[in-house]
Parts: structure tokens; sequence; C-alpha cells
């Protein structure tokens, strides 16, 4: 039996596979930048993928103590880590419910709560093996046992818990504990996304005395949660606030984030839910927060230049804000009109005129972070509006009507997108209103943005009514993001895939990346993947999803996910007395 151990090496955007039997110890990637610390002025708005430096202008000793308040725009409803779905919760929660792995940038697996991990028969085995200086916040000590008690919750749906956790558990066949500290899992198969998991918040272990709680109290979170993290929550009102204080037993943050500090330095963090852009920008100016989250565009000017406040962007991993069109039906069921459809308009310069150069166009399916991304597609669909028009004609869609509309046997060449109102920030309505204008005076094409209640979203989609999805996924790896979005022949994996592509072709290098934890295989894969469906015109990526953030110059200690892109929480952030 072929057993394998995997860390980063020294190069950028590959993998080291080493066939040695060996535990992957904090020590073996205490000399790894897999983690960025943001800190002084910023990045003066510049973008980066997470691979290099942003900042390194801060010569000040990091002050331990103080307090932190950040204006965030996440409503968290709750603050349970196995029950909080939303991407933009990961940054946060993470301060009390790190995971037992941390995915870096190069596409590999760190030590976090876990000492380490080992696959074995190809992947279908992975023994995990914790740390033995792990307690929970209330006292009791993380053993194999209390591990194994988690995993069973998440994954068994007879528990009688309810979790948001999906994918990354479709697999698993059983979890046997060998020793105090070491889980055996046996997958059904080998499963990249089993490894995501253990490297997600979602996996992150509670006390557990924590799971005698009622449902209710279960349901929302707040202090009764004992985790595994550097704070503790203080207190909780959701959506509105959460209060976080230090814990100062924590130890066990991964050297790469930690740069030789392993506990938090503040005392106290609050995260204070400001819903509109304009209230979090005027609460940061007005010294009502220290750090304002999702600087819209027109408000960047306020912070870039000005040397009390520092302001920085990262690209976010996964998968960029993209139209996704459905091919099961008219008109995009003709390669002819999803290659119009794309080409019809100048997208970059739609974007600049909406953002500003504070978002930037996105050419490939997957976000610009590496290792996956194919940066050769950069530039792949031009605008190209003659083009466009032969291709609408050859289609059929010779004749106009009264508004300037393509129709072929009297039915107009009609585009809507119906899109669930809670999704709708970053200005993509205004987005979709400008996309309109440019299709219909381009080439006759209707494009329709329809906001709608949840409900009535899901119905359409559910009734498959509907010409085209738009959609964005963060995370680390886009593996769950693929399967979501483009998986259409199994809706347990593919259960927004509105695209309905039922390519087989497709789906086989979907499982081909999926189903193997060789990093060389997968960004092969994928590499097929982006080739493939763009060569199909299935989607339109238009713009990088990225975490922008502003700050007062006194704080300092940023740390950025190298996978994500996202902030890895509030353990390395600091602030001047």
């Amino acid at each position: 039996m072929k057993t394998t151990t995997r860390w980063s090496g020294a190069r950028s955007g590959a993998a080291t596979a080493s066939p040695v039997n060996r535990w992957l110890s904090i020590a073996a990637v205490g000399a790894m930048a897999s983690a960025l610390l943001l800190t002084g002025c910023g990045t003066g708005g510049e973008p980066v993928a997470p691979a290099s430096p942003t900042d390194s202008s801060a010569a000040s000793t990091p002050v331990e103590g103080g307090e932190l308040v950040w204006g965030i725009e996440t409503k968290l409803e709750t603050v349970n880590p196995h029950r909080n779905g939303q991407d933009k919760a990961n940054p946060i929660l993470v301060n009390a419910f790190p995971p037992y792995l941390y995915r870096n940038g190069e596409g590999n697996f760190e030590p976090w709560v876990a000492a380490g991990y080992e696959t074995a028969d190809g992947g279908k085995t992975v023994t995990l093996k914790l740390r033995d200086n792990v307690t929970f916040s209330d006292g009791a000590k993380l053993d194999a046992e209390a591990a194994k008690l988690n995993i069973d919750k998440v994954s068994s749906p007879d528990a009688g818990y309810i979790t948001s956790v999906d994918g990354g558990l479709r697999f698993l066949k059983s979890v046997e504990v060998l020793d105090p500290l070491t889980l055996k899992f046996e997958l059904d198969q080998p499963d990249i996304e089993f490894l995501l998991f253990l490297a997600s918040r979602e996996s992150s272990p509670l006390s557990p005395a924590t799971f005698d709680l009622p449902q209710t109290t279960l349901e929302p979170g707040g202090p009764e949660l004992a985790g595994v993290g550097a704070f503790t929550i203080e207190s909780f009102t959701p959506g509105t606030e959460l209060v976080f204080k230090k814990r100062a037993e924590y130890s066990w943050v991964p050297e790469s984030i930690a740069q030789g500090h392993p506990g938090a330095y503040l005392d106290k963090v609050t995260y204070r839910t400001l819903a509109e852009g304009s209230t979090r920008s005027g609460a940061l100016q007005q010294g009502q927060v220290d750090v304002a989250s999702d600087i819209q565009p027109l408000d960047v000017s306020l912070f870039k230049d000005d040397p009390n406040f520092q302001y920085v962007r990262n690209y976010v991993g996964g998968l960029p804000y993209s139209y996704y069109l459905n091919v099961s039906k008219e008109p995009f069921d003709d390669i002819r009109v999803r290659e119009a459809f794309i080409l019809g308009a100048d997208y970059p310069a739609i974007l600049q005129s909406i953002y500003q150069g504070a978002y930037d166009r996105a050419w490939a399916p997957f976000s610009n972070v590496p290792p996956f991304v194919d940066t050769a597609l950069d530039g792949w669909a031009k605008v190209n509006v003659d083009r466009a028009n032969q291709l609408l004609d050859e289609a059929g869609w010779t004749e106009r009507n009264a508004d300037g509309i393509r129709t072929k046997n009297g039915k107009p060449l009609l585009v809507r997108d119906p899109t669930g109102s809670t999704y709708i920030r970053e200005s993509r309505d205004q987005l979709a209103v400008a996309v309109a204008a440019a299709l219909k005076q381009n080439v006759g094409i209707e494009f329709v943005f329809e906001p709608l209640d949840s409900g009535t979203e899901m119905e359409r989609a559910d009734a498959n009514d509907l010409e085209l999805f738009d959609n964005s996924y963060g995370g680390a790896d886009p593996v769950v993001g693929v399967d979501l979005l483009y998986y259409s022949t199994d809706p347990g994996r593919g259960f927004i895939a509105r695209g309905n592509y039922q390519d087989k072709t497709l789906e086989a290098l979907i499982d081909k990346a999926r189903f193997t934890d060789d990093l060389e295989t997968r960004i092969q894969t994928y590499l097929e993947f982006q080739q493939y469906v763009t060569e199909k015109f299935y989607v339109l990526p238009l713009y990088q999803t990225q975490d922008a953030f502003a700050a007062k110059a006194s704080v300092h200690g940023f740390t950025q996910d190298t996978g994500t892109g996202q902030l890895v929480g509030a353990t390395t952030v600091w602030v001047e007395s």
C-alpha cells in the first residue's frame, strides 16, 4: 500500500509529493511563506493574486492588547461553524473555529488544528493525526473521540444536528479511532473535496459538551459554543454584531500564518454589520470603526491616497462573477447564439464604466489565483460586433421588432437572468443594465436582469424558466464551485448548475480533477476544463471577485489566506498604542 504525505515545496504553482511515511509537522512548514502579512500603508489599491507580498512597510514592533471594531457587510444569522454556509463568514468565524488543515496558495495542505495527515490506497484512506496540546475553550481536550463525535454529527442526517455541511462528506464511508490522537477515514473513492472539508471552517470541532445544548441554542450559536480558536465569543446579536475575546491558551496557528507569534494580539474584536457601503466608509472616516470591509468602488478614493488610512484588495479564489448560459433551451442551445452573446458587447469597457477600475476583468472560468487558473485565456473573447451579428444571422435571427430586438418566427431574442435579490452586491444590477444596453444596441439581443425573492427565484430555476444564471463562488479550490455550477446530470452535486449542460465530456473532466489528490493531475485537468467550457461558450467570466477593505493606518498585521484570498481572521492583527 502506497502512502503519501504532501507539503508545500520551494517552487511556486506546483506540489512536491513524497512516498515517505511520515507526519506533516508544523516544523516542516515553518519556513514557508504561505500567508501574506499585509501591514503598514496597504497596497495602494493594486490587486494581486495571493502569491506575492502586498506590503512590507511596517517596521513597528507588534503590540499586545487593545480592541478593534470591524465594519462588515455580512449579516451573520448564525455563528455555528457547522451551520453557516456564507463564504463571507469564513474570515470572521475562523477566529473561534479554525479547521484541521490549511489549504495554501500552492494547492497543498498544511496542518492547523491537526498535526498532519496521510493518504493511502490512492486517496481512499485518510489518516488524521491530532496535536496533543489542543483544548476547547471550555477546558476539554481535543482527542480522537471528540473529533469523531463532530464528524458523526455533521455527516449523519440521523444525528439530529442540523448543518450546512454537504459535498465534502459525500463519499465518506467510515470513521475509526486508531488511538487517542489518530483517526482513520475510509472513502468510497478518492475525493479531494474531503481534504478541502478538513481544511474548511465547517470541519472545526466543537466541544462534546456543546452538543448537549438544545437545538435552539446550537442553531444560532453564541457564547455557549466552545471551539478551538484564538478567540471565544463574548456576545452575539444575529444580523447585527459579534464580539470576540482573546483566549490566552491558544497556540496552534500554522507557523506560516503565525510568523513566530502563535496566539492573538488583540484582547477584543467586534464585528459590526453595516449593510450599506457608504455607511461602512463613513464609519471608518469618523473613527466609529477601525476597519471597513467591502469598500465600494466610489469610496476607494477616500482611502487609497490618504496617509491616515490603508486600502487593500486581493483576488478571491474559486470562480469569478460570471454569466452561465442555459444551453438546454432556445436561444442558447445554439452555439452560434452563445458566441454572439459573448462577443456582442465590450465587457471590459462596461466594467470600467461601472467600477472605475476597482474590479478587474475575469477572462478564465477560474479566479486569477494560482495554481489552477488558465492565464492563456486572457483576451479569448474580445468584442467583435460584426462577427456576433453574422452569427445571429446564420442562426436565423434575421428579423427585428419595433424595439430593434432580433426575432425568429415572431419570437424575440430574449435572455432573462432571474436572480435572488439577497445575492445582488457589488453593483451587479447596474452592471446588468449596462450589458443590456450594449447588447440591444450592438446585436439586437434583449437581456433582462430580474431581481426576485429567494422563493420565486428557486421556483423559476426548478421550472428551467431562465436563459442565464449569474453567480460567483469563493473558496480555496475550484472543486466545490465546479460541481455546483457545471455538474448538471446529478442534482445532488450540481444543485445550482442552471446552465443545464448535460455534458458527459465536461463531467468526466470534473470527476478526474476531483477524485484524485495528485496536484499535477488536477492542474492539467483543470486547464483542459477551462479550455473546453470556453470553446463551447458555456460561460462568460466577467470580473474577478476580491477582498477589498480599508483600515486606519494604525492597524497592522492583516494576514491573507493564500488559498482563498480572504483574510485569516484577526489573530495576527495588532493596533499601535
